[in-house]
């Protein structure tokens, strides 16, 4: 096994922290999708980092290892239909009591 370190903006690393374990598998995915999809590849001597950066983030997307951007999502919730949207009412446990409760009750906390 080799380790690889790469300069990342900020938006790109919190986002692959949480894919953290899976990291090689899905440079492999996207190295598979940019052989398949006839994506141009990276160039690492002539390209600029920020255009780096943004084709790591769009193949990465591609392989579905990655959520919508941020401007995206703001975009979305900026319409007018989306801001009518009203709450849901439901009777019941709240869902992060519900969370709490199972995390406190699996094996490892009952030591």
């Amino acid at each position: 096994m080799e380790t690889i370190q790469i300069q990342t903006t900020t938006e790109l690393a919190q986002q692959l922290r949480f894919y953290q374990n899976e990291l090689p598998r899905l440079l492999e995915l996207g190295l598979r999708l940019i052989k398949t999809e006839n994506i141009e590849p990276i160039q690492t001597e002539t390209a600029p980092l920020t255009s780096l950066q943004e084709q790591i983030i769009n193949v990465l997307h591609l392989a579905g290892a990655n959520g919508p951007q941020a401007k995206d999502i703001t975009q979305y919730l900026a319409k007018p239909e989306v801001k009518n949207w009203q709450p849901i009412h439901a009777s019941g446990k709240l869902a992060s009591d519900m969370i709490i409760e199972e995390r406190k009750s699996r094996v490892w906390n009952q030591i």
